[in-house]
């Protein structure tokens, strides 16, 4: 079965689009839980990872850890897997005014 799925993803050209997505899931084992829960990585597309953080405190730790992230990235999935990190903003959540 899953000869046939990855013939599939093959001939409809997403075989290496699936591949790249799947580095994903290692986000939450690179940089730890803690770091893990204020950020996620969002996309992979040759080589550049993006990544958003839930706070600016937590994008500049981010920012210091990038080249350790990278390399353990390249370590996990192979050389020139991340070669560029790039920063998606979270859109800000609406507050409810309570003073109306």
């Amino acid at each position: 079965m899953s000869r046939i799925l990855e013939g599939v993803l093959r001939e409809c050209g997403l075989h290496e689009r699936l591949a790249e997505r799947s580095v994903l899931a290692k986000w939450d084992g690179i940089v730890g839980p803690e770091i893990a829960a204020h950020s996620r990585a969002l996309d992979l597309a040759d080589g550049v990872l993006i990544i958003e953080a839930d706070h600016g405190v937590w994008r500049q730790e981010l920012t210091l850890l990038m080249p350790l992230i990278v390399t353990k990235f390249n370590e996990l999935c192979g050389a020139g897997t991340v070669s560029e990190v790039q920063w998606r903003d979270r859109p800000q959540r609406s507050r409810k005014r309570t003073d109306r």
